[in-house]
């Protein structure tokens, strides 16, 4: 007992660390987005701030740095797995990078069916525990999506993983639904630990959505 709990420290330990490199990445790529102009979301609502993977991720040291993550993220919760690759932009990267690093099978899942070839809408072997693999969420829909498609043909969907989470809504919804949301850092998480170097106008647009 004496071994795994001090296995365990060390990993969360570990994570710590990892964590406060991806947040530091995302300032130093200018990922944290403070806009003047309110954002518009996936899920349909304004916001001045917001994570722009898409300019973080293709870079291979950071893609590479939240692939290790989501594997550390997972280690305590579930040992054998599939990714789950649901119907985001950077879901195939994230999972592609994961799939290399872990040695782990990739699932991929279709919400719309394809219109040519079999058109299928599930793509692998969906036998056994599947784990929902996207950058980052606000309300957990597309995450929620994926998941009946992959149950329907036998899979155990209990983890989703994510970089960055807007708020507790995702970690709610899923919830619902039988699923735990892993994450790396909440969306508060990362302004509070970049607050200081942050400009006045950047803390004051910060401050009315993510109160101290």
């Amino acid at each position: 007992m004496g071994h795994l709990t001090q296995q365990m420290t060390e990993v969360l330990m570990s994570l710590e660390i990892l964590k406060s490199q991806y947040i530091e990445a995302i300032y130093e790529a200018k990922a944290l987005m403070i806009a003047e102009t309110p954002l518009t979301l996936a899920s349909g609502g304004k916001s001045h701030v917001y994570v722009n993977h898409r300019n973080f991720l293709p870079h291979h040291q950071h893609l590479e740095l939240i692939a290790r993550i989501y594997l550390a993220l997972l280690e305590p919760h579930v040992q054998e797995y599939r990714l789950g690759v649901v119907e985001s932009t950077m879901s195939p990267i994230l999972a592609g990078a994961m799939s290399a690093l872990g040695r782990r099978d990739v699932v991929i899942v279709k919400v719309k069916k394809t219109e040519h070839g079999t058109k299928e809408e599930t793509f692998g072997d969906i036998s056994g525990e599947v784990v929902l693999i996207d950058d980052m969420t606000s309300t957990g829909s597309t995450l929620l999506e994926a998941a009946p498609p992959l149950r329907n043909r036998g899979g155990c969907i209990r983890y989703a993983v994510v970089s960055a989470c807007r708020d507790e809504t995702a970690q709610v919804n899923l919830a619902r639904e039988g699923i735990q949301l892993l994450s790396i850092a909440t969306f508060k998480e990362i302004i509070t630990a970049l607050r200081p170097k942050l400009n006045p106008k950047e803390r004051e647009r910060v401050l009315k959505e993510f109160p101290e």
